[in-house]
């Protein structure tokens, strides 16, 4: 049993780290407030996309749709990027899904007004939802 607990408590900080080592890799945020500050100075809506630990869904969005190059590249054309993990960071219970992934657009004049779109969307879904906001 304490080594499926070790296990366990491994895997879960291994997978809490790796949406920080992307957010460093493709250029995203990792706090809301210091992305709403910079979508505001640079006139630009947030793309969101909020993750958990234990979501393979998570891990497969992360590496099969936003690594991408050209998905990578409308993201930070229209968007203030930011990934937060909803294990780390307690966000405003407009927020609160029991769906993950799920991506939020979220509006640089009134952060009130957003779009959500729950769960994992393969790479032609989520460029169309880029392009279409």
């Amino acid at each position: 049993m304490k080594k499926l607990l070790l296990l366990t408590l491994f895997v879960s900080l291994a997978f809490a780290q790796s949406y920080k080592e992307f957010a460093k890799k493709y250029n995203y945020e990792t706090n809301y407030e210091q992305a709403l500050k910079r979508a505001k100075a640079e006139k630009k809506d947030i793309l969101m996309v909020q993750v958990t630990n234990y979501c393979p869904w998570c891990r497969k969005l992360e590496k099969k749709v936003l690594a991408k190059k050209s998905v990578n590249a409308e993201v930070q054309k229209r968007y203030i990027p930011l990934i937060v993990n909803r294990e780390e960071k307690s966000l405003n219970k407009r927020f609160d899904t029991p769906i993950v992934p799920v991506t939020y657009i979220i509006s640089y004049k009134d952060d009130a007004n957003f779009t959500s779109k729950p769960g994992y969307q393969g790479k032609e879904d989520f460029l169309y939802m880029l392009k279409k906001k």
